[in-house]
């Protein structure tokens, strides 16, 4: 029998009261840094470094535990103790005493493990390797009569044993203190289990067989299953909040962000392998908040941004490891400025990254390794963008770039051969510029100062850029006083084809200009009493919001002030596919009481609705170039919500009245109500899922509805979810449209049992919807969400009740779901053997 060589490295003090004493005499506080360094003058192996550089956020907890202790009761202590248990990695033994005051931590015992080719036979060597290194924390005196708490985790391939320790209740025998219990949990031969246990040689060991599925009691203490439907992951706890979770946009890395104290930052990066485990794989920190992070698209590289002004791009190596690859300096962030912002390129070939207290801008370029590399530039970019709503966010581009500061702009091109940023246009305007942006096509500029003027650039076949046209709108304006003042800009934007723009002033006129027959930038057209305009997702329509002079007038001051509010129901359409003259006359939509227009997915249909309507209506076309009314859709109130589905035949509306109506066209081409859902209280949410084919409902009177199509292609309620004494406070279906989840929290605050809820419903194999899995947590639910995939769910907790303390304040767990709907797969079927570890004080 080939053993499986084990060697023991202890990361603790040496056990005696003695050192710890003289420990705490000298107050020598070593840091982790010093810990590594030793352990690499020790000739530590490659196993044992990468082990030491993933304890430090565990030491950093150990300290924080023993420094805030003595300040809670016994029952906290416990319960941060398995806290800390729950998030240590399985070879890590947390070393306890037991002194006058509290249960202080004294140190790690960290088992490392060898396996050889034979797998299944587990023998330990009697000779142990131990090193005596402190930790980062100093430890008060420890009295002569303290017990000590040890927990061993041995794990070998296949199947895991952790011991159980809990202490007698015969204080009287100190030798007999612990009991060992061996917790079995088994699907395959008994027989391999007795020969594994057998081979362990352990004396004084109570053996306990459990059935498949249980859960572990430290996990007990977060949740607890109905069914065992799904099966979890991964759990993750920070002591501060978890500020994000967010899966990779093929759901195949998870990036929790988060905070373990309050001036403690980490974002860590979990990855799913090929056997379906999820491992760590890394971990940015830093110690102010880090406020965002993202992905690219390939999910081989990692931006995240903190209030320090530190912008880090991590990259995956060729081990599957996140590695650090760059570091961007900026200033820290500052109440009166915005954040700073970075981001990647459209085509994901370069990273961007602004300050805006300083303007500083710093560009990266993916080279053919991979590699991320800052450009060479010889000359500094800044751009000192100002406040104001005209101005657009910032974006990373392709290939141009537009900067500007006081009355200069400055058109920038990427140069391959020069590995830099040059410069390409420099505009000079007569007064300070307010605003500038690219189209989205990078080949049109437009640059607004403060005339109110908005100058426009293009670049030609060989990349050169010149004015193409200028925009001037009225210098002054009347105020409702009558008093002349001046003119602003406050909205300018450009059309998704960048081959038109909209500029509308303070005085309620826009302009809409493109280019004219002769190749000229001019004014398409005007409209006056112009309150919003707005350019449909592909550019092809303009729609504006009209003004309307009630006739009213104030007395104030001595002068009569013209009252001007929205005129509710008067919006005008533009189609904006003509090339060269003046954009025809637009058509009128009238709609008393409407707020909101809404474009279908294709644009060849109108929604509009509002609170101060009892109707929602469909406009379209009528074949011959007119804008006509094709339905209506009545309710009793308001309408505050209303959407097309994806295949444009379906429409739904959510209104004051408690109702929620589904208009859906028939089998002759005509709009028909189809269903109706009256709820007993608000309905707070309803949407279409992202397939279009099924929808939902969310009532206050804690129901949610699952709503799809019979037989006969009618919408009909197809399953009512009514999680009892919890609220409904989100829901969500899958992208495969074959599994549905609701999360919640308990109705009643003063019950502190189990306050978050999520239920998991699914499809049978009648094709009808059922219940899945109830999962009640000991910590309110912030949010649950699938993963882009459909494989997973994840589910975020945060406990707003806690005061502050290390008292558990966030917990992230993980979940895989079946692979075939309303089965449970049959991978999930494993020989397993599982020791658990227990304190009982």
């Amino acid at each position: 029998m080939q053993p499986i060589a084990q060697k023991y490295l202890n990361i603790c003090f040496s056990g005696s009261t003695q050192s710890l004493c003289s420990l705490q005499a000298r107050k020598q506080v070593i840091s982790f840094g010093r810990v590594l360094s030793r352990a690499a003058a020790s000739r530590i192996e490659t196993g044992e470094w990468q082990l030491f550089n993933h304890l430090k956020p565990l030491c950093k907890s150990l300290a924080a535990y023993n420094k805030n202790a003595s300040k809670v009761p016994e029952p906290v202590q416990i319960e941060w103790l398995k806290r800390l248990k729950l998030n240590s990695p399985p070879e890590a033994t947390i070393i306890t005493a037991i002194g006058q005051r509290k249960l202080e931590i004294i140190g790690l015992n960290i088992s490392m493990m060898q396996q050889s080719s034979e797998v299944g036979q587990v023998d330990v060597l009697q000779q142990r390797e131990r090193r005596n290194i402190p930790c980062d924390n100093h430890f008060e005196p420890a009295s002569a009569n303290k017990a000590m708490v040890t927990a061993d985790a041995i794990s070998a391939s296949g199947n895991t044993l952790t011991s159980m320790n809990s202490p007698s209740t015969d204080d009287s025998d100190t030798e007999s203190a612990f009991q060992t219990t061996l917790v079995v949990e088994a699907h395959g031969n008994p027989a391999n289990i007795a020969a594994l246990v057998n081979d362990l040689q352990l004396h004084d060991v109570a053996l306990k067989i459990r059935q498949p599925c249980f859960i572990d009691p430290m996990k007990a203490d977060t949740f607890q299953c109905q069914t065992n439907y799904l099966k979890l992951k991964l759990l993750v706890s920070l002591d501060e909040c978890i500020l994000d979770v967010r899966f990779g946009p093929t759901g195949k890395n998870l990036v929790i962000m988060g905070c373990d104290d309050y001036d403690d930052s980490s974002l860590v990066i979990w990855q799913q392998g090929a056997d379906g485990n999820w491992l760590q794989k890394g971990l940015v920190e830093d110690y102010r908040k880090i406020f965002r992070c993202q992905l690219n698209r390939l999910e081989n590289t990692l931006l995240s941004s903190s209030d320090n002004g530190i912008v880090t791009v991590n990259t995956l190596n060729s081990d599957g490891r996140w590695v650090l690859a760059e570091v961007l300096e900026h200033t820290p962030t500052h109440k009166n400025y915005p954040k700073v912002q970075v981001a990647f390129s459209p085509l994901q070939d370069k990273i961007m990254s602004w300050d805006p207290q300083t303007g500083k801008i710093n560009v990266l370029r993916e080279d053919s390794n991979g590699r991320w590399t800052p450009l060479t530039q010889t000359k500094e970019i800044c751009h000192l963008q100002q406040c104001g709503p005209q101005q657009p966010l910032f974006k990373a581009t392709n290939n141009y770039l537009l900067t500007y500061q006081g009355t200069t702009a400055t058109i920038w091109n990427c140069s391959n051969e020069s590995n830099c940023l040059v410069e390409k246009k420099v505009i000079e305007c007569n007064r300070n510029i307010l605003s500038a942006q690219l189209s989205d096509d990078e080949q049109h500029a437009l640059i607004l100062t403060e005339g109110p003027q908005v100058v426009f650039q293009g670049c030609d076949l060989d990349g050169n850029w010149s004015q193409i046209g200028e925009i001037c709108h009225p210098e002054s304006r009347l105020n409702r006083l009558n008093n002349r003042i001046t003119n602003v800009i406050c909205n300018a934007s450009f059309n998704a084809s960048g081959q038109y723009a909209l500029t509308l002033d303070a005085d309620d006129k826009a302009i809409i200009s493109g280019y004219d027959d002769d190749g000229v930038w001019g004014v398409k057209t005007e409209i006056q009493g112009c309150a919003k305009a707005e350019f449909s997702p592909s550019g092809r329509k303009l729609l504006a919001r009209l003004f309307q002079n009630k006739g009213q007038t104030l007395e104030h001051s001595g002068s009569s002030e013209a009252i001007f509010s929205l005129s509710y129901g008067n919006f005008q359409l533009w189609n904006c596919n003509s090339t060269g003259g003046r954009l025809d006359k637009g058509q009128t939509l009238e709609h008393s009481g409407c707020s909101d227009v809404i474009f279908s997915p294709s644009e060849n249909l109108l929604l509009s609705y509002g609170n101060e309507t009892n109707f929602a209506c469909i406009w379209g076309d009528d074949e011959e170039g007119n804008l006509v009314e094709k339905a209506k859709v009545g309710h009793q109130g308001g309408i505050d919500y209303a959407a097309f589905n994806t295949q444009e035949d379906s429409v739904l509306t959510r209104s004051r009245d408690r109702t929620l109506k589904i208009t859906a066209l028939n089998s002759q081409g005509k709009w028909q109500e189809q269903l109706v859902v009256q709820d007993q209280s608000d309905t707070c949410d309803a949407r279409f899922s992202l397939s279009g084919y099924l929808a939902y409902t969310i009532s206050l009177d804690e129901t949610a509805c699952i709503l799809g199509r019979d037989d006969s292609g009618k919408w009909v309620k197809q399953a009512v979810t009514t999680p009892g004494a919890y609220s409904v406070d989100g829901a969500q279906f899958n992208e495969l449209d074959n599994h549905f989840l609701i999360y919640g929290n308990k109705t009643n605050r003063k019950d502190k049992r189990q306050p978050g809820l999520v239920q998991l419903w699914g499809i049978d194999d009648d094709g009808k919807w059922a219940e899945k899995e109830q999962i009640k947590l000991d910590y309110p639910v912030k949010l649950a969400k699938f993963s882009p995939d459909s494989d997973h769910l994840v589910i975020q907790c945060h406990d707003k009740r806690r005061q502050f303390s290390l008292a558990e304040a966030a917990i992230a767990l993980l979940w895989k779901i079946p692979a075939s709907p309303g089965k449970v797969g049959k991978n999930q079927a494993c020989n397993t053997i599982e020791l658990s570890n227990s304190l009982l004080l």
